[in-house]
Parts: C-alpha cells; structure tokens; sequence
C-alpha cells in the first residue's frame, strides 16, 4: 500500500531506445541536448515555484546512468514510478502510458512538447490533450504564469478524468477485466 500524498513534482521522461529511433527516426546529439537544457529549466523553475523536489522517472527499458548525467542535480529513479506517481504534486509528461496512474489518482497533469524530441511523443502528448482535456506546455516557452491560477487550471481539468477512465480505462465499469474475458470465453467456446 502507497500512502497518496502531494509531495514532489514528477517528471516522467522520454525514452529513446531502438523502438523510439524506429518510430520517430534518429535524433541529432544537438537536439537531445537542447531537449534536456528545456527539460531542466522547467522542472528546476516549477520547483522553485511550488517549492517541491523533483524526481524523474525513467522507462524501464531506459539507460538510468545516461539519464543521471542529463539530470544531474535532480534524482533520477528507474522501476519506481507507479509509487513516485503517489507522491507527485504535478506530474509532468510528453504523453507516458504511466498517466493512467495519475489520472486514476486525480493528480494534477502537464503534457510538455518539445521540438526536439519527434513528431510520434507529439502524437501521444496532443492524444492526451485531447482525449482527457490536460494543459500543455511546449517546453521552450517561459514560464511567466501566476503560480495559484496555473494550479487552478490544472485543477479544473481533472474534471474532465471520470469521463476518460469511463471511456478508456473502465469502460465496463467495476468488471474486472480478466473476470470478463473468461466470462466471454465461456459464453463463446464451452456451451
């Protein structure tokens, strides 16, 4: 059990292994760099704003001492993120799998953009822009927010989370999902 609290800013970052080069084609050293100089200055700013640690989150497939050196005054954590989640004040995201976590516990979400990390995060980022109705940020731009109205709005778009975990993560409501499928394999091949 993982007590919910409002504790830190979560960053979950983006992965750019074999799969990623695949979909999106191969990055430039110069604008990997350039993604991590935004990257850092937004985490480091919004946690000078809320006063809150930071910690990223990395993907399993990830190579965590690479990542450490691009964060390297932020701790950086791999296979912990559903519980980092938990804690998380803000969760930033370019559009992870894992936000279905953080919209299941009705944490405050930010789709970051970046134009240096490929056209397909983009795709997944505005996917969840649109579908769940997050805020989102492209990381190049100042902050030049006000700190308590910027929480608002965040706050305000969790309202829009019931309708999304009703269309896309609970869709049968309280059914379990394994309990349907061997319900529906039992109705269809063993009569």
């Amino acid at each position: 059990k993982i007590e919910v609290t409002e504790d830190q800013i979560v960053l979950l970052d983006i992965c750019y292994d074999d799969q990623v080069i695949a979909l999106s084609g191969k990055f430039e050293r110069k604008n990997i760099e350039k993604h991590y100089y935004y990257i850092n200055k937004i985490i480091n700013n919004f946690s000078n704003m809320y006063n809150k640690k930071v910690v990223v989150c990395i993907h399993p497939k990830d190579n965590l001492k690479l990542k450490k050196k691009y964060f390297p005054n932020i701790n950086v954590v791999q296979y912990e993120t559903r519980e980092n989640i938990y804690k998380a004040f803000i969760v930033l995201s370019f559009g992870s799998s894992a936000l279905i976590d953080a919209i299941l516990l009705k944490k405050r979400i930010l789709t970051l953009f970046s134009n240096f990390s490929g056209k397909n995060f983009c795709y997944i980022g505005q996917n969840y822009v649109n579908k769940v109705g997050l805020l989102y940020m492209n990381i190049e731009e100042e902050i030049k927010i006000d700190q308590d109205k910027f929480l608002s709005k965040l706050d305000e778009a969790k309202e829009n989370y019931p309708n999304y975990i009703k269309s896309y993560i609970a869709p049968d409501g309280d059914n379990i999902g394994y309990e349907k499928i061997i319900k529906t394999l039992k109705e269809r091949f063993f009569h």
